[in-house]
């Protein structure tokens, strides 16, 4: 991994076989970030996808192995939590997409966080079982 910080951006390029959420964590607490939003492209070639019913208030969860290239991947990151999605496509272009709970990247995953002014944390919203922003 390798990664810079300019003004209000932080540039971040991971390398094949590194943990995607793995290494926001560790640019998160590098750079102490409280307020970041992010967006990536690059391959991955295994991601674990969720799903939020939000009548039963619970996810499920389903890993995906092949040469995938990621088409969307967005989030944000907080001093207690990142929360990403995930767009990907395979081969014959068939797109699968959901919450990010896991990706290892396969060729390159170039990531751009967008840091603010308002501290990202969360707290969780008994209407819907999820964690919200705390603003």
């Amino acid at each position: 991994m390798d990664h810079t910080r300019e003004d209000d951006r932080i540039v971040v390029r991971l390398d094949p076989g590194e943990e995607v959420l793995d290494s926001l964590d560790a640019v998160r607490d590098e750079y102490d970030i409280e307020n970041g939003f992010l967006s990536a492209i690059g391959a991955v070639d295994r991601v674990t996808l969720g799903h939020y019913d939000t009548e039963a208030q619970e996810y499920s969860e389903e890993e995906f192995t092949g040469q995938f290239e990621v088409t969307s991947f967005l989030g944000n990151i907080g001093p207690d939590k990142i929360h990403t999605h995930i767009q990907v496509a395979d081969e014959s272009f068939e797109t699968l997409g959901g919450h990010c709970s896991g990706a290892r990247v396969s060729g390159t995953f170039e990531i751009l966080v967008t840091l603010g002014e308002t501290p990202l944390t969360h707290h969780l919203d008994e209407r819907t079982g999820l964690d919200v922003f705390d603003i």
